[in-house]
Formats: C-alpha cells, sequence, structure tokens
C-alpha cells in the first residue's frame, strides 16, 4: 500500500501524550488491497509522520535537546514522589481541584497545584476544562494495588541512590550499588526484609505481563513439571499452572525468598530453596530463567546454564525470557535493552545481551536455541533445547 496522509490530534488520549494516525492507500489499479487504511498509536510520533508524509521532521535545537536531557530525572523523581505521596489513590476514579488533592495527601495546596501541572505533562494525570484532574489509564498503574507502583518505589529509593556512584562503577567495573550500600544487592535484600518484600513485589510488575503471553505462546503438556529457576514469588509459574490444569511446577530460589513466598501456598506449585550457582531441582521437563541471566555476567551465567543442563534429559526445554541488545538500530529508538544494560552495569554487575550472545552463551551449556519469540515490554522469550 501507499502513504495517504496522516497528522496528531492532541485532543484523543489526551493523558498519553495524544493520538498519531498514518494512513495507506491501496496502488491505483490493484483490486486485491483494502482501498484505504490506517494505523494509529498513542503518542506523538513526530519522526515517524514526517517519515511517512515526506516532510522534514521539526527537532528542538541542541540547547533545548542538551537542557531537556539534564532535566530527564525530574521526571523519574516525580513519579517516585506521586507514589510515596499516594496521588494516584488520592484522586481514585473522581476528578478532584488541586486543593482537593492537597488536603487529601496533606500538603500545601500551591505547591500540589503546581506538582500536578507537572505530572499532567508526564502522562499521569489530565486536567478537565473545569481546572479539575483526574488519572490516566498510566497512572492507575501507580495505585497501591498495582506492582508497578512498588516498581516505582524501588527505583526511588535504594536504585535511585546507586546511580549516584556510577562514575565509580565505570572507574572500577564493580557496581555503583555496592559502591553506596558496600554489599551487592541480592545479598541486601536478603537483610532488609521489607525493601526484599517491595523488591519481590516490583518484580510482580513485569511479570504480570510477561506470564499471560508467555503462557500462551508455549504449549504446557500435561503431566509436565516446571521448574522456575530464581522465581521470585512464584507469579509466573502461578500463571502458567492455572491456565494449564495438568501442569505441576517449582519455584526455585533464595531461602529468604521462598519463605516469604510460601506464606502464600499453591497446591500444585511447591517451593524449594537452594542456591542455583550450586545446582537446581532435577527431573522436570521445562526449565524457566525469566530475566535471570541479565544479572550476571558471562562466567556466572555459565555456571548456571551447566546447572540447568546437569539436572536436565537430552530434549528438555529451557525458556529465556530476556530483553535483546538490537546494535542500537535507529528503527528501535524505543528500544529498553540499551538503557537497561546501563542499569544492570549500576545496580546487578550483569548485562543486557544480543541474540548471538544468549546463542553462545546456550550452546556452551549444552543447550540449543530453536526459537525467539516476542513479549511485552521489549522482552523476548528464547526457546532452547537440551542437547
Amino acid at each position: 500500500m501507499e502513504p495517504d496522509g496522516g497528522g496528531h490530534n492532541p485532543h484523543e488520549d489526551p493523558g498519553t501524550g495524544g493520538r498519531s494516525v498514518v494512513y495507506f492507500k491501496a496502488p491505483a489499479g490493484d483490486k486485491g488491497y483494502r482501498p484505504r487504511f490506517e494505523l494509529t498509536a498513542r503518542g506523538h510520533h513526530a519522526e515517524v509522520l514526517a517519515a511517512h508524509v515526506g516532510e522534514p521532521v521539526s527537532m528542538p535545537d541542541e540547547h533545548t535537546a542538551l537542557l531537556s536531557l539534564l532535566a530527564g530525572h525530574w521526571s523519574a523523581r516525580a513519579l517516585h514522589v506521586a507514589v510515596e505521596l499516594g496521588i494516584p489513590d488520592a484522586i481514585g476514579d473522581e476528578a478532584l481541584e488541586p486543593g482537593e488533592v492537597a488536603h487529601r495527601i496533606g500538603c500545601d495546596a500551591r505547591a500540589t497545584a503546581r506538582f500536578l501541572r507537572f505530572l499532567v505533562r508526564v502522562g499521569l494525570v489530565r486536567q478537565r476544562a473545569n481546572g479539575c484532574y483526574e488519572t490516566t489509564e498510566r497512572g492507575r498503574l501507580l495505585r497501591a494495588d498495582n506492582p508497578f507502583s512498588d516498581l516505582t518505589r524501588l527505583y526511588g529509593n535504594e536504585f535511585y541512590d546507586a546511580w549516584n556512584d556510577l562514575t565509580a562503577a565505570l572507574r572500577t567495573g564493580r557496581t555503583a550499588f555496592s559502591h553506596h550500600y558496600g554489599v551487592e544487592h541480592f545479598d541486601y535484600f536478603a537483610t532488609a526484609p521489607e525493601s526484599s518484600r517491595t523488591f519481590d513485589r516490583a518484580m510482580q510488575a513485569v511479570t504480570r505481563l510477561v506470564a499471560k503471553e508467555l503462557s500462551h505462546s508455549c504449549p504446557f503438556p500435561a503431566e509436565t513439571t516446571v521448574v522456575d529457576i530464581g522465581g521470585g514469588n512464584g507469579t509466573l509459574l502461578r500463571t502458567i499452572v492455572d491456565e494449564h490444569p495438568g501442569v505441576a511446577g517449582v519455584v526455585f530460589d533464595r531461602a529468604h525468598v521462598i519463605e516469604a513466598a510460601m506464606a502464600d501456598p499453591d497446591g500444585r506449585v511447591r517451593f524449594a530453596a537452594g542456591d542455583f550457582f550450586e545446582e537446581v531441582p532435577a527431573g522436570a521437563q521445562t526449565y524457566l530463567l525469566s530475566r535471570v541471566l541479565h544479572d550476571w555476567d558471562d562466567e556466572d551465567c555459565d555456571r548456571i546454564l551447566h546447572n540447568c543442563r546437569r539436572a536436565c534429559d537430552a530434549g528438555t526445554r529451557l525458556l529465556v525470557v530476556e530483553r535483546l541488545l538490537s546494535g542500537g538500530s535507529p528503527s528501535r529508538p524505543a528500544d529498553l535493552a540499551e538503557p537497561w544494560d546501563l542499569q544492570m552495569l549500576a545496580v546487578t554487575g550483569g548485562r543486557e545481551r544480543d541474540r548471538t550472545e544468549y546463542e553462545k552463551l546456550l550452546h556452551g551449556s549444552g543447550f540449543r536455541v530453536d526459537q525467539v519469540i516476542a513479549m511485552p515490554v521489549d522482552l523476548n522469550l528464547l526457546v532452547a533445547t537440551a542437547i
């Protein structure tokens, strides 16, 4: 089909930046296509629209662009403060004047009004014509009953503080987290129960998105046992067994994680404590490593994967969920792997990898990658088989 115009409507979905639309038409004389097709997306995608209609894109000057970059952390801190003050919960499903929001969160009215105006900019709230504010779909993700609020707390507290020592991480190759707290982050959470609970709940935010897609993308035959290595509180595995009644599972993680997870038992999910650097439970038909390998360097990944291979027979399936580096392709400006690679440098000591690097790691441990499936939030599922 051929481009046939497009544009941006700031009044539709204003809480997420409006809506962009591009139109296509069938080539002249071609009866095999529909006469016209439109594709819409939330947000203002100026570069896409300009490329589609063949117009030059209007970009900010370098001074403005640099100032915007320097102000980037303000948005992250604003999200954290909004969660800490409970603004999404205070507004709820209502539309409130700034003074009422301030009253509910116990803050100064004028300061709150200014803060709400900024939250419009980052898409958490929208302002009605009468001056009242309501939460957007994005803002509702930050209510107390949603694990994305815990993710925001985690990224606004320990992880945010760790980035203050990013320079030390670059100079030494050790994590910024260990420079700031004196221990690596997994050891830190093992001795900080409240922070550990926040971390576990935070991990649920993305796990819930992955769980449904994984459950539908991969067959899990009846009588199958699945071991989720580093499975946290079991959110991912519980979803799989809930949707596949004939499947049973084992969540395998460190002792303090398993102790907390067992407070919410499930008849078809067992919990086993241990160290995946030493061994993993043997005899299952499917093993899961969801967002585990990126936490570790290549040597540690080899240890984990070799232990997985020793635990399973030839033909056993290994499912690996990770983001894949794309090599900085300009066609993927929203790629999350590159910024998360820096997060791994700052916090975990691991790194993101491209597909070839994961295939090399897996093959070196006795696994063959058969398929790669796209998952939510820029994650990918590598389906591998023990050889």
